[in-house]
């Protein structure tokens, strides 16, 4: 009988010991997998906002900042039009922000050149070294600097050795010796809009990516608004909750972006040239459910507050997992669908960086 007994205990201690370890195993496991997401998702996201401006970063600014009207054949939705700058934040009330980022991918170095004089559907420039056949560009209307355009270009003039084509459906061939018909040309051209102005070299393959949280998913995602095939958002990351993100505004011209100068939005007038930097916040959660401490008698969530961001200024809005309004401190219980349904029995981890607009910088630079 004392054999039985102490055998018994063993078991027990055994069981517990087991027990215990399976637990702190998923933790750390989950916790592992959140990690690594986090990691790859930030990574992702501070590499394509630092492209921000390519092409475009040396518009002054009286053109940065203007809408550009676009279009895309066969793209849905359509593009419309978009503004001219390197990053857009983009808020909803309650809903994770969205990230625009802007950036042509020219092989070559192009400065913008003058635009001398203008047709509906051609410009001649100053010079149109680095300007190549297929080549998508924005032109700027210098007299009315909110008035922007998207061409492709179709053809170098043979009769001007600096005169470019954006002929709306022409057939053309590349530099590479691909046949292909213009697609992003609005028919008509520029029309009276452009006369005088400057024009920007965004390459063969302009990118807009639009950044955003699939609340469903719980997934980083992002897609190609300047693309063919720009229909659908890929996933990039899983395990995220929220993205937040602020701008670095250089209000006082200094060239330095101090503690007061992040903005959720831009001053109204604001000059789109002090933009240098954007802050953002990335909320990772681990998915394995955390049961409460009882050690006081009452349930104790593993995480009592919402997480911050932006050097622990800003709280991180929080919600349900299933994106519902927060239940509260008294959902908090040791199991069932209400428990598991509350954030604070997850654990998290935020990516709070901040991206400098090097395109900017450098083209704004003296």
């Amino acid at each position: 009988m004392v054999g039985l007994v102490v055998g018994l205990i063993c078991v027990l201690i055994i069981v517990q010991v087991l027990t215990l370890w399976e637990a702190r195993k998923r933790t750390v496991a989950a916790g592992n997998d959140a990690q690594v997401s986090g990691t790859l998702g930030a990574f992702a996201l501070d590499r394509d906002i630092r492209l921000g401006g390519f092409g475009f970063g040396m518009a002054d600014a009286t053109t940065m900042g203007c809408t550009v009207k676009a279009q895309r054949d066969g793209v849905s939705p359509p593009i419309g039009s978009f503004m001219l700058a390197p990053v857009q934040i983009v808020k909803t009330d309650g809903e994770p922000d969205a990230i625009w980022v802007l950036y042509g991918n020219s092989s070559y170095f192009v400065s913008s050149q003058p635009i001398l004089s203008s047709t509906s559907e051609s410009k001649e420039l100053k010079s149109r070294e680095g300007f190549r056949v297929g080549d998508a560009a924005i032109v700027a209307n210098s007299a009315a600097p909110s008035n922007c355009q998207l061409i492709e270009i179709t053809g170098l003039s043979l009769t001007n050795a600096n005169s470019i084509e954006h002929v709306a459906g022409a057939t053309y061939t590349t530099a590479g010796g691909q046949n292909k018909t213009a697609t992003m040309n609005i028919a008509g051209g520029t029309g009276t809009d452009i006369t005088t102005g400057r024009i920007f070299n965004l390459g063969p393959a302009p990118t807009q990516t639009v950044w955003a949280v699939n609340k469903t998913r719980h997934t980083l995602t992002r897609y190609n608004r300047l693309a063919q095939d720009s229909t659908a958002a890929e996933d990039v990351v899983s395990d995220v909750v929220t993205l937040q993100a602020q701008y670095g505004y250089d209000t006082s011209g200094d060239g330095q972006l101090g503690t007061t100068e992040w903005y959720d939005t831009l001053p109204v007038g604001a000059d789109w040239t002090r933009v240098l930097a954007v802050r953002v916040g990335l909320l990772m959660r681990s998915r394995q459910f955390e049961r409460p401490n009882m050690e006081t008698g009452t349930p104790k969530a593993v995480t009592t507050a919402a997480p911050r961001w932006a050097s622990g200024t800003k709280a991180f809005p929080m919600a349900n997992v299933d994106t519902s309004s927060d239940a509260g401190d008294s959902a908090v219980a040791l199991n069932g669908p209400q428990a598991a349904n509350n954030w604070r029995n997850y654990r998290y981890r935020v990516y709070d960086m901040v991206v400098p607009l090097r395109n900017m910088i450098w083209g704004t630079s003296p």
